[in-house]
């Protein structure tokens, strides 16, 4: 169990002890329990443990956001092989939202990196086959913020469903000024 999650669950406890809600030995026992046997001071969790962790998160962080921006930006510096570009950039999406089931913590990252990736993915097989079809270019844009749109109702994440909603909202609006 990690150190947090004990941190966690040691206060959890301590609030029950010191509100009554369960008979002091009984807390005693369990903040015991959670602690190993070692002597619990309030607040108190040793700062090596803390700085490695969130070291570890950083550099978890960093290494998705470099990967995200490779693969997409790879699929517009790399032009002579679409579909190379096209397939590594599915491929590093999928595999960011595969690893959202193991990654709890940095899952909120995954997602916001793949549904960029998917949105240059859209705008690039745009530029390879339909250049200069404007209606299929706001067709792909409103099929990306629907999908912002489901994912931030299905997930229950607001910057998802606002940016869906936000994006639909300026396709309409300029479908309306120029049409």
């Amino acid at each position: 169990m990690s150190v947090q999650r004990k941190k966690i669950i040691i206060s959890e406890i301590k609030y029950w002890k010191q509100n009554k809600l369960l008979p002091e030995h009984y807390c005693d026992f369990l903040i015991t329990l959670y602690a190993q046997g070692e002597e619990v001071q309030e607040g108190k969790v040793p700062d090596a443990v803390l700085v490695k962790e969130k070291k570890s998160f950083t550099r978890k962080l960093v290494l998705i956001l470099l990967v995200g921006l490779l693969a997409g930006s790879s699929m517009f510096i790399f032009a002579r092989y679409p579909v190379v570009t096209l397939s590594s950039a599915a491929g590093v999406t999928l595999l960011f939202l595969l690893s959202t089931f193991r990654i709890s913590k940095l899952a909120p990252f995954l997602y916001i990196v793949s549904s960029f990736l998917l949105l240059m993915m859209s705008l690039k097989l745009w530029l390879l086959f339909f250049e200069g079809q404007t209606m299929l270019l706001i067709g792909l844009l409103m099929l990306n913020c629907v999908l912002w749109l489901y994912a931030g109702k299905l997930l229950k994440l607001l910057y998802f469903t606002i940016s869906g909603s936000v994006g639909l909202l300026l396709i309409i609006g300029f479908l309306l000024i120029t049409y």
